[in-house]
């Protein structure tokens, strides 16, 4: 299991609990509806003995009068699931990623999320197969609300016309509480793992006229089978020069590097998974292109990921953006839009 830092993480999940709770602990359902109320325990049954802490949308925390009390969602998620620390950081790594996480428990007292039912694999093939054979190229007419929202971010057409991208006119959006809430136009990304296999699908949801959609999460990963794995996987924007490679954390940020520099730059879309970024022996020197948040998650991914790098010896540079007062996040997309090519430290390719 790869490695994660743990205050990263937990920076990243504070506030998401109660998502990240319906993802990975369904039978925490009934706690979840009657908050604050208790309800029965989840584990050993009863009438009233657990209830979900006040402060739990930020923390994961729950108490249970018989088992005990789990002050944060991994200790939570261990009782609830029999999974040791690194397989619940792990899980929480994979939903914030935007997946669902195919970690087994560790005996049976849980309930993982993911039982390896070949059917079940079947159909999410099948889904995954379905949704990007009705996506047309990005050179199509119809995927002009994704040239519209690329343009809207500094991203010329040049840039954007390759093979892992996508769009698709009219994916439905599902909302757990309503079911679909509609159908949009939306970019789609592939995500490969380290040996180019495909793992699963990101989407971004637009409006006809380029904008984000008009519903909670624009961006969603699509689940994926349980022989693959989300962790390691990138969006592969292009073909590598010359062994080098840039990785960012989202797709407009990574399309912005290649933009302004020319060097191909592949996306992780979260800090979650750019830190566990898995890359091809053959790319020996990366530029890590770092967002800029206020809590610093994107920097302390980033600099794990290139710690890593570093011992696995590749040659490893990382820029972070200056981020403007009042900001509380700033990417090199932001900087493209903002400033344009000039903006940038590296213009020519092979900066590593």
């Amino acid at each position: 299991m790869a490695y994660h830092d743990y205050e990263a993480i937990r920076a990243q999940a504070w506030g998401r609990w109660d998502y990240l709770l319906a993802a990975l602990a369904p039978e925490l359902a009934g706690a979840r509806e009657r908050f604050p109320r208790h309800v029965p325990c989840p584990v050993h049954g009863g009438k009233d003995g657990f209830r979900l802490y006040r402060d739990y949308e930020d923390n994961g925390g729950g108490v249970c009068n018989t088992c005990g009390a789990f002050p944060s969602g991994f200790r939570l998620l261990q009782w609830l699931k029999g999974w040791d620390f690194p397989q619940a950081l792990g899980a929480v790594v994979e939903v914030l990623g935007g997946g669902l996480p195919d970690i087994k428990p560790r005996n049976g007292n849980g309930n993982g999320n993911r039982n390896g039912n070949g059917r079940d694999d079947e159909q999410l093939l099948q889904r995954l197969r379905r949704i990007w054979v009705e996506a047309v190229p990005l050179e199509d007419k119809w995927a002009r609300p994704a040239h519209l929202y690329l343009r809207c971010r500094g991203i010329s057409p040049a840039t954007i016309n390759f093979t892992g991208c996508r769009c698709h006119p009219h994916l439905a959006y599902w909302d757990k509480g309503q079911g679909e809430v509609g159908r949009f136009p939306a970019l789609l990304s592939l995500m490969s793992d380290p040996r180019g296999q495909a793992v699963t699908v990101h989407r971004t949801y637009l409006s006809q006229d380029g904008y984000k959609a008009p519903v909670e999460h624009p961006r969603k990963t699509m689940p994926y089978p349980s022989f693959r794995k989300l962790s390691g996987a990138l969006v592969r924007l292009g073909e590598p020069d010359n062994g080098a490679i840039g990785l960012a954390e989202g797709i407009e940020t990574a399309l912005a590097v290649r933009e302004a520099t020319g060097l191909t730059c592949w996306a992780a879309t979260s800090a979650a998974l750019l830190e566990a970024a898995v890359l091809p022996h053959t790319l020996r020197r990366v530029l890590i292109w770092a967002d800029n948040d206020a809590n610093k998650a994107g920097q302390k991914a980033a600099l794990r990921l290139a710690a890593r790098l570093i011992k696995e010896g590749r040659q490893v540079k990382m820029y972070i953006p200056d981020r403007p007062a009042g900001e509380k996040s700033w990417d090199w997309n932001d900087v493209l839009v903002n400033q344009g090519p000039g903006g940038f430290p590296e213009r020519l390719l092979g900066a590593a």
